[in-house]
């Protein structure tokens, strides 16, 4: 994938490569990006999280900033106001929103005009494999096509594992430790490849907010259990970073560790979700006995 490509605005590359069908939003859009999201919250958290915190669908300052692409209805005859049909999250990572396979394949050559770096490409399936099928890019590190999307609406039935709790900004190195070795196990790459500083950043964002969640044994005082809330949301929360430390694993750990995280979670938004990969059989058994709900599958393209 090539570098971002210099240029005073993206508008013009964006509408060139989809024949006008692709614009990059505006702040005018923000309400109308809202209830595109709002149909789907658990499958358009991250970016609903995100815009929630930028607070307008406006392009960011900075050519590295995220911008928001949409694709409107077709024109009505009665005179009405366009109506946007689906949207795209533009940054480090890649999102379409409210997508199908067609409008998700001209977000993708709107993202290959633009020649932007991307760590990643994920949301609901047939719209990400549409998309990066779109860009033509060729340097991913893999294709995850497979990933149940899951979610609960109420607690769970099953007892939670005793001593969950948010992490305190004492304990950072612990948790960024058990962070990064999460991050490697799944990946296969560190996350420190990506740039350290915004990776500890991520970090004690996540401790501040009270969004990183672990159990600590109260003997040899190590972390033996953490999730994160990545993305949150009035509506929903998503969990990312699930992890049982390997020296305390083949305890039963995992599934009563989620069940305090989403006690925790649901304190905070009406909906608990996540999404896992589609080989890990005893993650998604856990999820299921905790409570979760499949949802539809994700994907992601990992470069």
């Amino acid at each position: 994938m090539p570098l971002w490509s210099p240029s005073a605005s993206p508008d013009g590359k964006v509408s060139r490569a989809t024949g006008g069908r692709v614009r990059v939003l505006t702040g005018e859009d923000t309400h109308a990006l809202h209830e595109l999201l709002d149909a789907d919250p658990v499958g358009n958290t991250s970016v609903a999280a995100a815009l929630q915190q930028r607070g307008t669908a406006a392009f960011g300052k900075g050519r590295q900033s995220a911008l928001l692409l949409g694709i409107d209805a077709a024109e009505p005859h009665d005179g009405a106001a366009r109506r946007l049909v689906s949207a795209c999250w533009l940054g480090s990572n890649i999102i379409p929103v409210g997508a199908d396979p067609s409008t998700a394949k001209q977000f993708g050559r709107a993202a290959r005009a633009l020649r932007r770096r991307v760590s990643s490409i994920y949301g609901r399936s047939e719209a990400v494999l549409a998309l990066f099928e779109a860009t033509g890019w060729s340097n991913h590190r893999e294709v995850r096509a497979h990933q149940p999307l899951m979610v609960m609406y109420q607690e769970p039935e099953m007892r939670p594992l005793p001593g969950v709790r948010p992490s305190k900004p004492e304990e950072f190195s612990a948790v960024e430790q058990a962070c990064a070795a999460m991050f490697t196990e799944e990946l296969g790459f560190s996350p420190y490849d990506h740039g350290a500083s915004q990776y500890r950043d991520r970090i004690r964002g996540l401790i501040q907010a009270g969004h990183s969640l672990i159990a600590v044994d109260p003997e040899t005082r190590q972390i033996t259990f953490k999730a994160e809330f990545g993305s949150v949301t009035d509506q929903a929360v998503q969990v990312q970073g699930v992890w049982v430390n390997p020296l305390w694993r083949g305890r039963g750990m995992a599934a009563p560790g989620m069940a305090a995280v989403v006690k925790y979670g649901l304190s905070l938004a009406p909906r608990v979700s996540l999404y896992v990969n589609g080989y890990n059989t005893p993650a998604i058994r856990a999820y299921e006995r905790v409570g979760f709900q499949h949802a539809g599958t994700y994907s992601t393209v990992l470069f």
